[in-house]
């Protein structure tokens, strides 16, 4: 197609022509129109007719290969049996759990084994200590040393005082005792923080000895979470929780008058089954006691 085409005018005076080169509007569209009518490249298309020629056809695709294919196949297959031969089968992961539980029922009763020989000795030193402060000049030192041993909780106190018994709602989970209400995770398992709030409404209410299912509080002691379970002494608890406090009269009115009362007052709203009763209680030796300080009596 001819880019430019020749058009002849009328002379402005005799005896003389012009000629004027006016561009075809269509010329701009050569190049589209060419691209087409052949999309594909002249030495692409030399090529592919000598391919013909010659007999030698179109290049196969890598993804059509029997090679390519036979070779993911097989991969797949060895990936599906490490798969398989790494997952542990349901029988052998419940032998191990049985075996882990039996582990750690095991250890617990040899601790309380060595709990009970401990205080075998722990009676045998209080004897032989005892027939050793008689032989002392000083008269009041038997005195002074067992009042030291109620303060440090190195000895068991019996008296008058209060017992605290919170059990969770009915629908807690069994294995989120010690999640946090506050937190969102379970708002219907008693917190760490919670037995915190008791124990320490009955120390400011005068008491003088509180011990939580058995376990002592001192000043060295702490009450924590750990994973699913309160610990106290870094022993776990299990519900119902009986705080024991040795106090005064008047601790339980204190106690209830107070923050705590209102306390147990919002615990019981989210169904906490707590009751306190008031008589006779013993509050137990810490297990185990450990000497900072020490300086020799003469």
């Amino acid at each position: 197609m001819a880019p430019h085409r020749l058009i002849r005018r009328k002379p402005r005076s005799p005896g003389t022509t012009r000629e004027v080169r006016v561009q075809d509007p269509a010329a701009s569209m050569a190049l589209i129109f060419d691209a087409m009518k052949r999309p594909i490249d002249p030495l692409y298309e030399d090529v592919a007719r000598k391919r013909e020629a010659t007999g030698e056809g179109l290049v196969r695709r890598p993804g059509r290969s029997p090679l390519l294919v036979v070779t993911v196949i097989a991969l797949g297959f060895l990936l599906g049996a490490a798969a398989h031969a790494l997952r542990v089968p349901d029988s052998v992961q419940a032998d191990r759990h049985a075996q882990l539980v039996e582990q750690v029922e095991a250890k617990q009763k040899a601790n309380d084994d060595s709990a009970a020989e401990v205080e075998a000795l722990r009676t045998e030193l209080d004897s032989n200590r005892s027939s050793a402060l008689t032989r002392q000049e000083r008269s009041n030192l038997s005195a002074d040393l067992t009042a030291g041993e109620r303060t440090a909780g190195a000895a068991a106190v019996s008296g008058p005082g209060l017992t605290v018994v919170i059990e969770n709602p009915e629908d807690a989970e069994p294995d989120a005792a010690d999640s946090d209400p506050r937190t969102g995770e379970d708002e219907n398992a008693l917190a760490s923080s919670d037995l915190q709030h008791v124990i320490n409404g009955l120390w400011s209410s005068g008491a003088t000895a509180v011990s939580v299912n058995g376990q002592r509080i001192t000043s060295l002691s702490a009450v924590r979470f750990a994973g699913s379970a309160i610990l106290v002494n870094y022993r776990p608890l299990a519900t119902p929780y009986t705080v024991t406090a040795i106090g005064p009269s008047d601790m339980q009115n204190k106690f209830e008058s107070g923050f705590s009362g209102d306390y147990l007052t919002s615990l019981r709203k989210s169904d906490f089954t707590i009751s306190t009763s008031r008589g006779n209680v013993t509050v137990p030796a810490q297990g185990t006691i450990r000497i900072a300080h020490a300086q020799p009596v003469r």
